[in-house]
């Protein structure tokens, strides 16, 4: 742009408009491996907020955290990718609105109920739990879970189809899944906490 004599550069991207847009690229680019290291940092920084929040042990809630990241990282980030893959090749080339409908009846039906499962599993095994109570605590708290990610994540899932670019779709899911995570950790700890007697995890 030119005023005058003199030429007028535009100013230059800021950091984090520099960092979102490398973070897109390589989303594009490299999928797997960048929801790999989202599931791992979003994890981790989930289970330290709610740590903070509920005045729990650090030494405990960091030990937690890096098992967190590390099961964002290796089982819940390409268990993502690959289930959502698998629903985008199911539904590719078909047109109307029955695609969104399917989308959420196998997104709230097929995919949430895996994932809820293994999360549980996995949240279990970290806790030190045996096989047999892994499995107890997958049958006691999966429907109730999936009773809340039923209640809030449609609504998410059609904001989603009707108002966000598709090449966006990652990034939104991981941050209404991160408040939704931090929020569910903290009150969850804070039960815990009371049927402790008020003392800190």
């Amino acid at each position: 742009m030119i005023t005058g004599d003199r030429a007028i550069k535009p100013a230059p991207p800021s950091l984090a408009s520099a960092l979102w847009s490398r973070y897109l690229i390589s989303l594009a680019e490299h999928p797997l491996g960048t929801k790999m290291g989202t599931a791992a940092t979003l994890n981790f920084l989930q289970e330290v907020v709610a740590t903070a929040a509920t005045k729990g042990d650090t030494k405990a809630g960091a030990k937690k955290a890096t098992l967190m990241a590390a099961y964002g990282a290796l089982i819940g980030g390409p268990l993502g990718h690959y289930l959502y893959g698998f629903m985008e090749r199911l539904f590719k080339g078909r047109t109307g609105p029955g695609v969104a409908i399917g989308k959420l009846i196998f997104g709230n039906f097929v995919v949430a109920p895996i994932q809820t499962a293994v999360y549980l599993a996995a949240m279990s095994t970290i806790a030190g739990a045996s096989f047999a109570d892994t499995l107890k605590t997958i049958r006691l708290r999966i429907l109730p879970l999936l009773k809340i990610t039923w209640l809030v994540f449609p609504s998410v899932q059609i904001i989603a189809i009707k108002y966000i670019e598709p090449a966006m779709w990652v990034p939104f899911f991981n941050a209404v899944s991160f408040a939704f995570g931090t929020y569910t950790n903290i009150t969850t700890k804070l039960a815990v906490q009371r049927k402790a007697g008020g003392k800190a995890l």
